[in-house]
């Protein structure tokens, strides 16, 4: 008769659970990246549309170099807003979509 030795077939399972486990951390992760960044987007498009609403002039020209350089620091100002809490959109996004992974 021959004898079955079951502590290797809990090893693989064990394994394959650890594996689940990091994996799906990681894809919470993953998401919780992806809704900073697009709340990150969002902001931007939302600061860029209130610049657009102020009109021209003042006592410096604004030239090509000025629309850079505010550009950037929108899109700056815009990834540290996403960063330390945003406007609560990624979180909202992170809880809906969190249900699917």
């Amino acid at each position: 008769m021959d004898i079955i030795d079951c502590s290797n077939d809990f090893i693989p399972i064990s394994q394959f659970k650890m594996n689940a486990l990091k994996s799906e951390n990681k894809n919470e992760s993953e998401l919780k990246e992806v809704c900073q960044q697009f709340e990150s987007i969002f902001l931007n498009y939302m600061l860029k549309s209130m610049r657009d609403t102020i009109p021209d002039g003042g006592m410096f020209e604004k030239g090509v170099t000025f629309d850079i350089m505010q550009s950037m620091h929108d899109e700056a100002l815009a990834e540290e807003i996403s960063q330390n809490g945003g406007i609560g959109l990624a979180q909202q996004l992170y809880e809906q979509l969190s249900k699917y992974i």
